[in-house]
């Protein structure tokens, strides 16, 4: 009598290897927008960190972060994609996009974000 056979086949790993090769490869494809977010949301507090209480303009403002955006090589947003509106107590910074990358044929993955700061004058 022959005893029960264990393990996968060849056909069932090779389908297994596809299936963990596209998350791997949509992962690689997606990576340098979080890297790029994680930049922005460093901006953003760096600007909160320096205006905060500082009587800021809504155009000083737009300045301090177009050139953080130069110096971090940011190229994913443009200065005036941030919204910057008057608050009671200040200016309320968004920094809302999103990026898209081509996965294969006419499929694309969408990333979004949203990071929102408060300035006090």
């Amino acid at each position: 009598m022959r005893g029960r056979q264990q393990g996968m086949t060849l056909i069932s790993m090779v389908i297994a290897a596809a299936f963990v090769g596209a998350f791997v490869f949509a992962g690689l494809k997606v990576l340098p927008f979080y890297l790029e977010q994680m930049k922005v949301t460093s901006i953003l507090g760096d600007v909160k960190r320096d205006m905060d209480g500082n009587a800021p303009t809504i155009s000083g403002i737009r300045n301090a972060i177009g050139k953080r955006l130069d110096i971090e090589m940011v190229t994913g947003i443009r200065p005036q994609e941030f919204a910057i509106k008057k608050t009671g107590t200040g200016y309320s910074v968004t920094a809302q996009y999103e990026n898209r990358t081509q996965y294969f044929g006419n499929l694309y993955l969408v990333v979004a974000f949203d990071k929102q700061v408060e300035i006090n004058r």
